[in-house]
């Protein structure tokens, strides 16, 4: 039957309307009020009803779609449709070097071991954490009786990590192939866990198992686990299903009945354990009968803890990481897959083909990382050696990666406003503050990453926004890069700028906004002086070149005729036999100012990445009487 109900409004209201307008257009309840009678509660309820259906269709098939579900069980099943796995909580991790002294031993053992889950306390805030090792390390008599624990590669860094080590038993039944063994622990490391497979309950042999986002091949006889977090936000163990009576399945081979599976893992903290730095051995180590106290020293910052991964971070990373296949052939491919292994060390990455390069290099693919700021030098290394392992088990045979440290580059925005004093009762200094908060959360917000762009126009329209005071404004836009030069020593730099550099600026009486090439101070023989592009005046008419000068900062003077040159096409200023005698300010370094050709936009490339200097930016404001 034809009706004139329409189905596309779905709210309250209108849908009560569309159900009240059929009724009044049949015969039966002509003239009928439907307002004063019972039969409006009939129709609140009918629409009430067809209210809450559509809500809960439109609810049910968001959730069916990884970019809108909003309910982390959904998320988390989508992304693991698609084979990735979130993250768990991570343990915080440190190393320490640790030893004991046995020289008042007699009869001393040639070699010590200091034992599995050697604990150590430390705090963080003000709360207590304990460490652990994970593993059993040697240490050899040097002849006066210290032992100095080593790991298997020789280095006295012992690695120990946040959390408390728990054990996990499961009896395995009778055959079933939907076979699940849940492990009730919301602050597991799934990273820290170990899967052991023992032919009877107590036996002393025993089977280790993988994890299958570790395996790069995988046969009948392949000991694979898979680990994913259940909808309630623990976690599930489960292995390939096999048939009826048999042992192995297309992901290897599967506890049977009467196995005894141990799971071994680090119920940790995450986060809040990281910044430790003083660890106190909890325990003493027994030798020969004997107690003796763990000496603890070089240890380094802990770093890594982390909370779950959060929905949108399973959102935006998945797709990636499905693209990949666990293979890496593309640039993004090493992009996602080092991320997916170290995202708790890693702030931001990018990585691009060598025949991308400055200096193109075929077969090579080059990666940068901005690593978290509490992640030591020493870590930083160890993980470049693990991407490397990493990348020979799933790169391309003929492809090698390289590592390229991040370029930082500083943008100095000098904002210059017209403001009419007539039109607000704040002053030019509250105003500023205001621009200043504008400007600085732009720089915050926006740049920091690989691959984000300054653009001046932004910058300016947050200014003429902040009150109605402000007519116009306008700004100079300077890209800054540093470099740190040894005292008495020739020192020689080339900066690589993410953008054009300005031609040469003529001008008789040259300005600081004139200077394409300008540094902050330092001393030579002790004349205060800085670094600009040559600027003169000859015949009345003022000439600037690329020729870079060292100059008496008080009266201008040339002390240095020439020390490098400045390549506006190629990007690049070269500094060469730079002799400073000292340096003015902290930081043990000099800043270098360029010009930009384009100070509109400044979009970085490969490894550089963009922030604000705002001790080198200004603001000054312009008062006018103009109401327009």
């Amino acid at each position: 039957m034809a009706t004139t109900i329409k189905s596309t409004a779905l709210d309250f209201q209108n849908i009560k309307a569309n159900l009240r307008d059929f009724l009044k257009a049949q015969t039966e309840f002509k003239d009928y009020d439907f307002e004063a009678s019972g039969l409006n509660n009939i129709l609140d309820v009918l629409a009430y009803n067809t209210h809450i259906n559509g809500l809960t269709s439109n609810f049910a098939l968001n959730e069916s779609f990884l970019g809108t579900a909003q309910l982390r069980s959904s998320v988390v099943s989508l992304a693991t449709g698609i084979g990735y796995v979130p993250d768990s909580k991570t343990s915080s991790q440190s190393t320490v070097k640790v030893a004991v002294n046995l020289s008042d031993l007699d009869g001393r053992p040639s070699t010590v071991d200091l034992p599995a889950f050697t604990k150590f306390t430390t705090t963080v805030d003000e709360i207590s954490y304990t460490f652990q090792t994970k593993e059993i390390f040697t240490a050899s008599d040097d002849g006066a009786g210290v032992y100095v624990f080593q790991t298997s590669d020789g280095s006295s860094n012992l690695p120990i990590f946040e959390g408390t080590t728990k054990i996990k038993t499961f009896l395995v039944g009778e055959y079933n192939e939907a076979d699940v063994y849940i492990i009730p622990d919301l602050s597991m490391d799934t990273d820290t866990a170990i899967v052991r497979v023992y032919p009877t309950y107590g036996a002393s042999t025993n089977d280790v198992y993988q994890n299958i986002t570790q395996a790069t091949t995988i046969n009948t006889n392949s000991l694979i686990y898979i680990m994913k977090e259940a909808p309630n936000g623990f976690y599930q163990l489960s292995f390939g299903s096999v048939a009826s009576g048999q042992t192995a399945g297309v992901l290897g081979r599967v506890p049977q009945a009467g196995n005894a599976i141990e799971l071994e893992y680090i119920s940790t903290s995450g986060a809040p354990a990281n910044g430790a730095t003083l660890f106190n051995p909890s325990s003493t180590i027994t030798v020969s009968g004997s107690s003796f106290n763990l000496i603890v020293s070089n240890a380094t910052k802990s770093t890594g803890g982390d909370e779950k991964e959060t929905i949108e971070s399973i959102r935006t990373n998945a797709p990636f990481q499905y693209a990949t296949q666990n293979r890496m052939v593309t640039a993004s491919d090493y992009t996602s897959i080092i991320l997916r292994n170290f995202s708790t060390l890693i702030n931001d990455i990018t990585s691009w083909g060598g025949e991308d390069d400055y200096n193109p290099k075929f077969g090579t693919v080059f990666t940068s990382i901005d690593f978290e700021d509490d992640v030591s030098a020493v870590k930083q290394e160890a993980t470049k050696d693990s991407i490397r392992d990493l990348v020979d088990q799933l790169a391309v045979i003929s492809f090698r990666i390289e590592f390229s440290d991040p370029v930082e580059t500083f943008i100095e925005n000098d904002i210059f406003y017209q403001i009419n004093p007539r039109l607000t009762s704040l002053s030019n200094n509250a105003i500023s503050t205001l621009i200043n908060t504008e400007v600085s959360k732009y720089f915050s917000t926006t740049l920091g990453k690989f691959g984000k762009s300054f653009r001046r126009s932004n910058i300016l329209t947050l200014v003429d926004e902040v009150s109605p005071a402000v007519l116009s404004s306008r700004s100079v836009v300077r890209m800054q890069q540093r470099i740190t030069p040894t005292i008495n020593v020739n020192n020689t730099f080339t900066l690589t700028l993410p953008s054009d550099i300005s031609q040469p600026i003529p001008s008789k009486t040259p300005t600081e906004e004139d200077y394409v090439v300008r540094s902050g101070l330092f001393t030579i023989d002790g004349v205060t002086c800085r670094i600009i592009n040559e600027t003169y005046a000859t015949g009345g008419v003022g000439r600037s070149t690329n020729k870079l000068q060292v100059i008496n900062a008080g009266n201008g003077l040339v002390v240095v005729d020439n020390i490098g040159s400045y390549d506006a096409t190629n990007r690049t200023v070269n500094i060469v036999s730079f002799r400073p005698t000292g340096l003015l300010g902290g930081g043990g370094v000099i800043k270098i100012s360029v010009l930009p050709a384009n100070q509109s936009a400044i979009s970085p490339t490969r490894n550089n990445i963009l922030y604000y200097d705002e001790e080198e930016s200004r603001i000054q404001a312009v008062a006018v009487n103009a109401d327009n």
